[in-house]
């Protein structure tokens, strides 16, 4: 806290009043002493506050002087103690010119978080009124008020860039009525959504099943017309390249993944209607499913087209069938 050395005029911080003002005057009894340090609360200081042993209440209440703002400190010294003192009819003269007051001003530190709760209203009636990523340019800001004063929160004014994210807001304390303490507050908000991505990685070659699906929170701005945001998308594909997990996945990472490849041995069925026929074959080229190869029979080496099935399978089909794929 901000320490003052009060100087010995009356001019700066404290102002004092009138002896005349002091028209009760300390009992003879009264050992009067010298406060060791107060904790004010109010907007000012009182006589009660400088000096111990004031047996009239009246008279300790008196008001003498300015308190320092919330949170903050002075240091009063001798001379305008001894001043003070006489001037109020209070038997104390100082033992020492080094002899002295600490005051301190009481206070509440209202925290980030609980700004951040009137920062996210305020951006709410700007239209950021979903899930909402604040970061603070200094996140250990903190306003102070008076420890008497109202907690609540309200922000004066908003400045908002909506496609930054960037703002620059008041706020202020209480909520209602005039401000007691406000501050600055500059950041960034950035609109959160979920999208989907991928628990481990990936390679080529692999299946995406619907195990390997995680949700993740990202910022809306990082995402491109590409960027895949249903699960529906990535069942049953497979990644042109590697994926690590956590990445954000384009519809450009993915394909339908090759189930037959090229010189592998499949079963050929020929189906009509009055029968069904399976032989063995040879793929002449790599193919996914619903994709048409050709393949080769290896007991005719004769070469058909065929619509692949799975991994092991596929189905010939008549040549109009194929032109008309």
């Amino acid at each position: 806290m901000h320490k003052t050395i009060i100087c010995l005029t009356l001019g700066l911080l404290f102002i004092l009043q009138p002896a005349a003002q002091a028209e009760t005057k300390p009992k003879v009894q009264d050992l009067v002493t010298l406060s060791e340090g107060a904790e004010v609360e109010g907007e000012v200081v009182r006589l009660g506050d400088l000096f111990d042993g004031i047996s009239d209440p009246g008279l300790a209440e008196i008001p003498v002087a300015k308190s320092p703002e919330p949170g903050g400190s002075v240091t009063i010294g001798a001379r305008w103690l001894a001043a003070v003192a006489k001037a109020h009819g209070l038997p104390w003269q100082p033992r020492s010119r080094y002899e002295r007051v600490n005051l301190t001003r009481s206070s509440h530190d209202i925290e980030a978080d609980e700004i951040e709760v009137a920062l996210r209203q305020a951006l709410a009636d700007e239209g950021l009124d979903g899930d909402v990523r604040l970061a603070l340019d200094n996140p250990s800001l903190r306003l102070r008020i008076a420890s008497t004063g109202d907690r609540s929160l309200r922000v004066v004014r908003m400045t908002l860039d909506p496609k930054s994210g960037r703002f620059l807001a008041h706020v202020a304390a209480p909520a209602y009525g005039e401000p007691l303490a406000s501050l600055s507050v500059t950041g960034r908000a950035v609109e959160l959504t979920e999208v989907p991505v991928l628990g481990r990685n990936v390679k080529p070659g692999q299946v995406i099943q619907a195990r390997d699906i995680e949700w993740i929170s990202v910022a809306a701005n990082r995402l491109t017309r590409t960027t895949v945001t249903d699960i529906a998308d990535m069942i049953g594909m497979s990644p042109r390249r590697p994926i690590r997990s956590q990445n954000l996945i384009r519809s450009t990472d993915l394909e339908t993944p090759v189930l037959v490849t090229k010189n592998s041995l499949v079963t050929i069925r020929l189906q009509t209607e009055r029968l069904q026929l399976t032989v063995q074959g040879r793929a002449m080229e790599e193919g996914a499913e619903g994709d048409v190869v050709r393949v080769m029979n290896t007991a005719s080496n004769n070469i058909v087209n065929a619509v692949v099935v799975d991994e092991s399978s596929v189905v010939a089909v008549p040549a109009s069938t194929v032109a008309t794929r």
